[in-house]
């Protein structure tokens, strides 16, 4: 057994005598508990350094070091055949500080924070693990964090680059980066062995012995640096890599710390250090801006500062998707050519390649297009094909099957596809199966397809991608208003293509919200495209964005479908108008509603297209109850009627009868409505609509209403209730509440009424509708009358 080392013992009985713990201790000499720990057991040796250090922190004058000096005296006369090695640290070699000059590190509070969390109290070597997509500031972070802990690892700083992604395309290998790292350590080269192996053995063996900082710069992953990672010892390891080093994890228990691009208020904050209050940013300018970028002799006199515009240093780090590289070559690009700069930041945003083009440094081999390439570049085939069509897709976001349809590959290929390309941190994975490109990233893919990827390709993938969306939305309106309903032609899915079902009409609808985006991004695309999906995703998506009050959506979606119906047909236009009277119709705006909904009906009868035209029909009908035209509503419904009997459709029957039951209850006839109305919900039952069910329930009620069964429209409401709950209509549902409380107050029970008018007054609020106000009137009088009631019973 070896014998304990000496001088532990007296350290520690100074450092009782003064009264001092281990962690004062630690925090004075700049040596880990664990460490000083092991010297006062005997386990390491009390070095000359740390006596004088420790001497000096605790005001022993040289007791410590004195008795490390006699020691190795005696150890030398003792065996003069053999003098003691030379202390390497002590050899007149320097101490090595290789770090480089990176600039300076803004922001990244947290990540450093959960470093230092992880090193308090760590015992033996530790190993940091910083990943990031090119141009996040991995090697700005690491070098930051060697500076700052440095003076906890006396022994100096090594820094080493691996090489993985660079102009050069040189990736060390791990005996080269041992041999640097010997060499700055102060080992003769005749020292250093010749076999690989026994050189990375060599090297761990010295960084045990060593309290170093070692940052090992852009790995290409775990395998090449491993080898070089000492199992003993108290060195710390920062590596930085563009690939996600979860096997340093696993295998090494090292800390992995992902950095993403900064938040928007660091990013500020990182624009206004890297300005230096030498330029004043101007207002963010408006989109549509044409301002060009000045040549070197256009450059006007850039005025120095006294403020800047948060306004504007918020647009020009979104416009750098707040990616550190970016934003400092933009920071340069403002200092050189100020306002005429801005402009064109933010006037460009969407030609082809812009951004790019901006932020570069002509003459130099900075650019954030090079840096991309660099990652792109060592992607295997598959990986680089999947990365270029996941641009296709019309969203920020996407899911595995959606992103298998725009790559044309099956959902499991592409899973592990999508995991290898955020492996590279080349896509973020925002939640599990949820995956997003960094915009400049985006715009970068983007570039590699139109260069590597034939023309009929990009429109395969762009065509699969719509076309899975479209049936994905078809599916969501058949669970909203029963495969029985009105459709238009979808064409059929790709080969590869699997579209969505849907087993219940949450799952839809929370599919829905979960893509609403995306969806929207569809309907644009498809019109840049030129593809039909342009006005029929937006007739299959009006159920869903009206039942869930997106009436803002459901305008704009509308509204591209109207202008890519243009020379598609009359019924290509009727969809997209009805669209556009849906739209209008939850926004309250029931005179403009109205006029769609006439134009939708024209077109429907000009393309023969009977079932189109009776929906719009009973629609048309409802917008002129809505208005007070009860004669014309009746006539719109006759006509409905009238085709329905002709078509034999039995869905358009119930939806032709659910519209009779609404007018003739606006005629202030409901005895004559609940016949129609109960055969409606009969077949909306039978079609499985229960958005139709709910509805007619609800019409049901107050024909019983209006015709003094309370009771029995106290079930019919409650029934209406739950159905529009079943549905997440929150409007139905405040709508059906409001009525029941109306009819509980004529049935004498104002309380129940209060509470179902409270409950309609919240959902209403929530929804910010109109309707609120005439709740809040209901809800007043119900609280007055019992008031009075109350004040009546009162003794005088």
């Amino acid at each position: 057994m070896a014998r304990p080392f000496e001088g532990g013992g007296h350290l520690r009985a100074l450092r009782v005598r003064r009264g001092w713990s281990l962690d004062r201790l630690s925090g004075q000499v700049h040596y880990s508990k664990s460490y000083l720990s092991r010297v006062e057991n005997g386990l390491r040796p009390l070095t000359l350094e740390l006596a004088e250090r420790c001497d000096r922190a605790m005001g022993s004058g040289d007791e410590l070091a004195r008795l490390v000096h006699d020691r190795l005296l005696s150890q030398h006369s003792g065996d003069a055949a053999a003098p003691p090695a030379p202390d390497e640290s002590r050899s007149g070699n320097p101490v090595p500080a290789q770090l480089p000059a990176v600039g300076r590190m803004w922001g990244r509070e947290a990540e450093t924070g959960r470093v230092r969390a992880f090193l308090d109290g760590h015992g033996g070597p530790a190993v940091i693990a910083v990943d990031g997509m090119g141009g996040v500031g991995k090697t700005t972070f690491a070098v930051a964090l060697a500076t700052g802990l440095a003076p906890s690892w006396p022994d100096g700083t090594l820094f080493a680059d691996l090489g993985a992604h660079g102009p050069s395309g040189n990736r060390a290998a791990p005996e080269e980066v041992a041999s640097g790292l010997l060499h700055a350590l102060g080992r003769p080269p005749q020292t250093v062995p010749v076999e690989p192996a026994e050189r990375m053995a060599l090297v761990r063996s010295v960084l045990a012995q060593r309290r170093v900082i070692v940052v090992l710069d852009d790995a290409a992953g775990a395998a090449q640096v491993a080898p070089l990672l000492p199992a003993v010892g108290d060195s710390l390891t920062i590596v930085t890599s563009r690939r996600r080093l979860t096997a340093l994890s696993v295998r090494h228990g090292a800390l992995r710390v992902g950095l993403e691009p900064l938040p928007v208020d660091e990013a500020v904050g990182f624009l206004r250090s890297a300005l230096g209050r030498r330029t004043v940013l101007p207002a963010a300018p408006r989109a549509g801006a044409t301002t060009d970028v000045p040549h070197a002799t256009d450059v006007p006199d850039v005025p120095d500062a006294t403020d800047t515009s948060d306004a504007a240093l918020s647009a020009v780090a979104r416009y750098c998707g707040c990616l550190p590289l970016a934003m400092m070559i933009a920071a340069e690009h403002v200092i050189e050519w100020g306002d005429p700069f801005t402009a064109a930041l933010a006037g460009r945003p969407d030609t082809a390649g812009a951004r790019l083009d901006l932020l570069t440094v002509p003459g130099e081999n900075t650019a954030v297009r090079s840096v991309f390439a660099w990652s792109y570049r060592a992607l295997p085939a598959d990986q680089a094909r999947a990365f270029r069509l996941l641009a296709l897709h019309p969203g920020a976001e996407t899911g595995v099957a959606a992103a298998a349809a725009v790559v044309g590959e099956p959902a499991a290929a592409t899973g592990r596809l999508l995991g290898e390309l955020r492996a590279a941190n080349l896509v973020m994975e925002v939640r599990p199966g949820r995956f997003r490109m960094h915009d400049l990233v985006r715009d970068y893919a983007r570039e590699c397809a139109r260069a590597d990827e034939p023309r009929e390709e990009l429109e395969a993938g762009t065509a699969r991608g719509l076309a899975w969306y479209a049936h994905a939305a078809e599916s969501v309106a058949d669970v909203l208003l029963g495969r029985a309903r009105h459709r238009v032609d979808t064409a059929d899915a790709p080969d590869g293509c699997v579209p969505l079902r849907f087993a219940s009409l949450t799952e839809a609808l929370e599919w829905c919200e979960g893509e609403r985006a995306n969806l929207k991004a569809c309907v644009e695309a498809a019109h840049t495209a030129g593809s039909p999906v342009a006005w029929r995703l937006p007739y299959a998506l009006w159920p869903y964005l009206y039942l869930r009050h997106h009436h803002g959506d459901l305008l704009s979606v509308g509204t591209v479908a109207r202008k890519a119906a243009e020379g598609a047909g009359p019924r290509a236009v009727a969809c997209a108008e009805s669209v556009l009277a849906a739209a209008r119709t939850g926004l309250r705006d029931h005179v403009r509603a109205g006029g769609h909904y006439r134009q939708a009906v024209e077109r429907f009868a000009a393309a023969g297209d009977a079932v189109g035209e009776i929906t719009a029909l009973v629609a048309y009908a409802m917008s002129c109850v809505r208005q007070g035209r009860d004669t014309e509503a009746d006539a719109r419904i006759a006509r409905a009627m009238e085709l329905s009997a002709g078509t034999g459709d039995t869905w358009e029957m119930g939806v032709a009868l659910t519209g009779l039951g609404e007018v003739l209850l606006a005629l202030g006839r409901p005895h004559q409505a609940v016949a129609p109305l109960e055969r409606a919900e009969e077949l909306h039952r039978t079609h499985a609509s229960l958005w139709f069910q709910a509805s007619t329930w609800t019409l049901i009620a107050t024909a019983h209403r209006d015709m003094g069964d309370h009771g029995r429209a106290e079930a019919c409401y409650r029934t209406a209730i739950g159905l529009h709950e079943r549905t997440g209509m929150r409007a139905g549902t405040a709508h059906a509440l409001h009525q029941l409380g109306i009819c509980l107050q004529a049935w004498g029970r104002p309380a129940h009424a209060r509470r179902a008018l409270r409950r309609a007054l919240e959902l209403y609020a929530v929804l910010q509708d109109p309707r609120e106000r005439t709740v809040g009137e209901s809800l007043a009088e119900a609280e007055a009358e019992a008031e009075a009631e109350a004040e009546a019973g009162r003794p005088g």
